[in-house]
C-alpha cells in the first residue's frame, strides 16, 4: 500500500488555500504606510524663512512631516529675495506592489485607498535664493 493517501490529506489544497489567504491578507500593504513622510527644505541663506504650504515652519533648514498624498509648495524668503519649489506625489513602491498583487490575486485593491499607496517625489529641496543687492 506504499503511495496510497489517507483521505483528507489534501497537500496541494492546504498550499494552495495557504497560497490565496497570503495573498488576500498581503493585499492593502498601503494601509499600513503612515500617512506623512519626512522631507528635508534647506534655503541657500541661513536666515531665510521656510515657508510651507503657507505655514512658517523654521529658519535655514527644517524637516518637516507632510501627508504622502497631497502636493505642497515650499519657499525660502529673506526680505524681498524669495525661492520656491512644489513637491508632487508618485505611486509609491508599496502601492505598485499593491496593484501587482492585486492584478495576481483578483483581490480587491485596497492599499489604493489608503495615504501609503503615494510617496512625494523630493525627500529633499534645497531653495536657492538670489543674491541680495
Amino acid at each position: 500500500m506504499s503511495g496510497s493517501r489517507r483521505p483528507g490529506n489534501r497537500p496541494y489544497l492546504w498550499n494552495g488555500l495557504l497560497l490565496v489567504f497570503g495573498g488576500a491578507v498581503s493585499q492593502g500593504c498601503s494601509l499600513f504606510v503612515g500617512s506623512t513622510q519626512p522631507v528635508i527644505i534647506t534655503a541657500s541663506d541661513p536666515s531665510a524663512q521656510i515657508i510651507v504650504n503657507g505655514q512658517v515652519v523654521g529658519t535655514g533648514t527644517a524637516t518637516v512631516q507632510l501627508r504622502r498624498n497631497r502636493p505642497h509648495s515650499v519657499m525660502a524668503k529673506v526680505g524681498d529675495r524669495a525661492a520656491a519649489a512644489a513637491i508632487g506625489t508618485q505611486i509609491s513602491t508599496t502601492g505598485i506592489l499593491d496593484i501587482i498583487g492585486g492584478a495576481i490575486f483578483l483581490v480587491p485593491f485596497f492599499g489604493v485607498l489608503g495615504a501609503g499607496f503615494w510617496s512625494l517625489d523630493q525627500e529633499s529641496v534645497v531653495l536657492a535664493l538670489p543674491p541680495g543687492a
